[in-house]
């Protein structure tokens, strides 16, 4: 099974507090640091739905076995610290627009790692997205389903949201 880690976050939030309280008309300093984790939250949302990092990172991605030919998850690629084949140092060539595919000099490999560093994105649209997911979160803080007789009857979605970045995936 292929896997993905995030061993570092290199970059900071393209978004900041004072950001999201322009965009979202907020006017009190109580809630900067609620605020600035639901910027975290968003981003880390938008991420996960373009598969791409918008803040850098350094990340390993272990694959069981390959024909020597692959692609890194989470691209653009800044650089590639390492890659290993059953532990070993392997020779490779970077190809495509955003070095996100590896051709492997000997061609199939097992167990396969490579530590990276992505470099991030940034522009006015990923901002935009982040602003409004933040005020989102924000505005439904509160976010709950209730039964009839006022109890909390099911896990809220927003928490759903929340908790679906540490859900395992399967490429």
């Amino acid at each position: 099974m292929r896997q993905i880690k995030i061993n570092s976050t290199e970059g900071a939030e393209i978004v900041l507090a004072n950001d999201v309280k322009n965009y979202a008309r907020i006017s009190t300093d109580v809630d900067d640091t609620i605020i600035s984790r639901m910027i975290t939250q968003a981003r880390i949302w938008c991420e996960n739905y373009i598969s791409r990092d918008i803040v850098e990172k350094n990340r390993t991605y272990y694959i069981p076995e390959t024909n020597g030919t692959f692609d890194l998850p989470f691209a653009p690629v800044s650089s590639i610290s390492s890659v290993t084949s059953d532990g070993t140092a392997v020779s490779y060539s970077v190809l495509g627009l955003d070095n996100e595919t590896i051709e492997l000099d000997g061609g199939y490999a097992d167990k396969v790692k490579v530590t990276y560093i992505t470099s991030g994105l940034s522009d006015s649209l990923l901002q935009s997205a982040i602003m409004q997911l933040t005020s989102t979160y924000y505005d439904n803080r509160s976010d709950f389903a209730t039964d009839a007789k006022g109890d909390i009857d099911v896990v809220p979605s927003n928490v759903k949201n929340i908790l679906n970045s540490y859900k395992s995936m399967y490429l």
